[in-house]
């Protein structure tokens, strides 16, 4: 039997048995002028993208939603809600799992267990002329039951890392929506700061040794820090790197 989603105002859900992606369908929602704060849900995806166009395997028994946002702000800024997306699910995960679980955020916006990816969240906006954003669409998937194997990342699911047998995709989806809200608030009212050091709390591999992959070139350095807009710091061979996007490795 289902469980009903019951998610906090202004939130409203939308849900689908299968679709391509929720995702496209938010965007095509965005388009057609639908308000901030629709949720579109589905158990299965058979078009799932993930960052840089990656296909994400949907099965059916894990999570996957995508929030519309008009947070009337700049392009630039709305990408610091990736952290915020990332540290509400970090801990919503921390809640379920056992005690001794080790759960960190991937810059800039993987959730991982015990150092294997458990959650990934994909931002697509679309800005106004004059650079403003009109819409932002927040998708996110979670392995709850299953994950995919031969990744050239390791991945593993909270069935496997011990959450209890009743954990699903309703309780983690209301779990994630009250959290999320809560933090969006500290974000329009104090800025991005309080969602930094909350999720500088939980990052993977900082002061570490680590390589990025950019589109056109690979580097490595030492992770030094996160700056006040979200850009990792990379140390190479005594010089800083701002690195506003990639993907990273240890």
């Amino acid at each position: 039997m289902t469980q009903k989603v019951r998610l906090p105002s202004p939130f409203k859900l939308v849900t689908y048995d299968t679709i391509d992606s929720t995702n496209e369908e938010a965007k095509r929602l965005a388009r057609d002028g639908v308000p901030s704060g629709v949720v579109v849900w589905a158990k299965e995806q058979t078009s799932g993208i993930g960052r840089r166009g990656r296909k994400w395997i949907s099965e059916i028994g894990n999570l996957y939603f995508s929030i519309l946002l008009r947070p009337d702000c700049s392009a630039f800024k709305a990408m610091q809600l990736s952290f915020l997306a990332s540290l509400c699910m970090a801990e919503n995960i921390k809640d379920v799992l056992p005690d001794t679980a080790i759960v960190n955020c991937k810059w800039p916006n993987d959730v991982l267990v015990e150092e294997r990816k458990i959650s990934g969240i994909l931002l697509e906006t679309q800005t106004l002329p004059q650079g403003d954003i009109d819409w932002l669409v927040i998708g996110i998937g979670l392995n709850i039951k299953s994950f995919p194997e031969d990744l050239e990342f390791p991945a593993t699911s909270l069935t496997h890392e011990g959450a209890k047998n009743d954990i699903c995709a309703e309780i983690m989806l209301e779990l994630f929506s009250h959290r999320f809200l809560s933090n969006y608030k500290i974000w329009k009212e104090m800025g991005f700061e309080p969602i930094r050091k909350a999720w500088l709390c939980r990052v993977a591999w900082i002061g570490e040794k680590i390589t990025v992959r950019l589109e056109h070139e690979t580097l490595v350095g030492k992770f030094k820090a996160l700056d006040k807009d979200g850009a990792l710091i990379l140390l190479d061979n005594g010089d800083e790197r701002r690195i506003t996007a990639g993907d990273i490795f240890v």
